[in-house]
C-alpha cells in the first residue's frame, strides 16, 4: 500500500519491494499466491466509503477498462476492444463499479472479465498456468456487472439510488429490468439508435374465432393501430426550443461545465417487445461546432426533476476519472502479474490506496475551509 503511493514511475513488484525494503520474491507471493481474503476487503472498503460518501441519492456507476498486455499468459487476456486503448488489441479487460454523491466519488467494486475462449477444452493448459479456478464460469460484462450491483445492494453498506452507466451497459435491456425490478432508479446512456415508442404501442392479444382448433394465442401482438418505433435520434428535431433547459452539471477545468437538456415520456423497446413507461432524456453541447447529441433511458418517476436527472445520468464521467487517477496515482495498470488471484488482488489494493487519498484530500479541504473561515 505504501509503494503504491509512493511517487515512483512504475509501481509493480520490483520497484515497490525496493523503494520500501521488502523481500521482491515475497511481495510476489503476496500478490499472487497468497489467500488473503480481497472480497472481505471490497466489503470492508465499501462500508469506509459509505460513510465517507454516502447519500441518499447516491449514483452507481458500471464501466470497463483495458490494461494492455504483450503476451498471452495473463488471466483472460487476448485481442478484445478495448475503450481506453480506442481499438481492438491484446488486453486484458476489468469491469468495474463506482460510486458517485454530492461528496465525491470513488471505486468500490471490480471484475476481471474472461473472454469466451478462456473456456474452451483447448484452453485448459492456459487455464491452469494462470491458476483460473474451476468454478469461475464464463459471465458477460453485464451479468458482472449485476453481479456487483446485488452484493452492494445486499451488504447495504453503500446507499444509493440511482444506477448509471455508458451506452455498453445501458442498451442491455435486462440490465435496465434488473435495477427497476432491485427498486432502484436507472438512468443509462443508450446508443442513438435505440428505439422506443412515443405513443402507447396497443399490442393486444389476437382474438380467434371460438370454433378454430388448436392453442390460444396468449402474448400480445402489433395491431393495425400500432405505431411504429422509431430511433430516438429522430425525435430530437421535434423537440420545441422551449423544452430545452440549460444545466450546469459542474465546475471544470476551463469553467462550468453545461449543457441543454429536453425530454420526453416514452416506452421502451425491450427484445422487440413493448417495456415499461420511461424517460427519454437528450443532452446536447453548447460547443459551437459540436453536435455530439447523448441519449438516456431514465425509469425514474414523472415527478422527478430534469436537474436531478441529468445529474445522476452524467456522473458516469466521474468513474472515468476514477479510471485516470488509479492509474495515475495508484498504479492500477502497472502491474506485472499473469495469476487470476494475482490480479484481483492488486486491483483491491490500488482501489483501497485511491480511496485513502480521496479521504485524505477531502479532510484537506474540511480543514483548509475552518482555516478560512476562522
Amino acid at each position: 500500500m505504501i509503494g503504491l503511493l509512493l511517487p515512483i514511475e512504475r509501481k509493480n513488484v520490483e520497484n515497490i519491494a525496493e523503494e520500501v525494503g521488502a523481500p521482491p520474491r515475497k511481495l510476489q507471493e503476496f500478490l499472487s499466491d497468497s489467500p488473503w481474503d480481497d472480497e472481505g476487503c471490497i466489503e470492508e472498503h465499501q462500508r469506509f466509503v459509505g460513510e465517507l460518501l454516502g447519500a441518499p441519492n447516491g449514483v452507481v456507476i458500471f464501466d470497463d477498462t483495458g490494461f494492455p498486455k504483450k503476451g498471452d499468459k495473463s488471466a483472460g487476456v487476448g485481442r478484445q476492444y478495448s475503450g481506453t486503448m480506442g481499438k481492438t488489441d491484446n488486453c486484458q479487460v476489468g469491469a468495474f463499479m463506482s460510486y458517485a454523491s454530492a461528496h465525491g466519488h470513488t471505486l468500490v467494486d471490480r471484475r476481471l472479465y474472461i473472454m469466451s475462449q478462456w473456456f474452451e477444452d483447448a484452453a485448459e493448459g492456459r487455464k491452469k498456468r494462470a491458476a483460473i479456478p474451476s468454478d469461475v464460469k464464463f459471465k458477460t460484462k453485464i451479468e458482472l456487472a449485476m453481479e456487483m450491483l446485488d452484493k452492494a445492494h445486499k451488504s447495504g453498506n453503500l446507499l444509493f439510488q440511482w444506477v448509471s452507466g455508458d451506452g455498453a451497459y445501458g442498451d442491455a435491456h435486462e440490465f435496465r429490468k434488473f435495477v427497476k425490478d432491485m427498486g432502484k432508479w436507472y438512468c443509462f446512456e443508450v446508443h442513438c439508435d435505440t428505439h422506443v415508442w412515443t405513443d402507447d404501442p396497443a399490442w393486444e392479444v389476437p382474438v380467434v374465432p371460438e370454433k378454430r382448433r388448436g392453442r390460444r394465442p396468449k402474448l400480445p401482438k402489433p395491431t393495425e393501430k400500432s405505431p411504429i418505433a422509431v430511433m430516438a435520434s429522430s425525435l430530437v428535431a421535434s423537440i420545441p426550443g422551449s423544452q430545452w433547459q440549460r444545466i450546469c452539471l459542474r465546475e471544470g477545468d476551463k469553467g462550468p461545465r453545461e449543457f441543454d437538456f429536453a425530454r420526453l415520456r416514452v416506452i421502451e423497446k425491450w427484445n422487440g417487445k413493448p417495456g415499461p413507461a420511461a424517460w427519454l432524456m437528450i443532452r446536447r453541447s453548447l460547443v459551437t461546432g459540436e453536435k455530439e447529441i447523448k441519449f438516456y433511458l431514465s425509469n425514474a418517476p414523472e415527478t422527478i426533476s430534469l436537474d436531478e436527472m441529468a445529474w445522476a445520468g452524467c456522473q458516469r464521467w466521474s468513474i472515468e476519472v476514477d479510471f485516470k487517477l488509479a492509474k495515475g496515482e495508484a498504479g492500477l495498470d502497472h502491474y506485472e502479474l499473469t495469476k487470476y488471484r494475482g490480479w484481483y488482488h492488486h486491483i483491491t489494493l490500488s482501489m483501497l490506496a485511491l480511496a485513502f487519498l480521496k479521504a485524505v484530500q477531502r479532510q484537506w479541504k474540511k480543514k483548509e475551509c475552518i482555516g478560512y473561515c476562522a
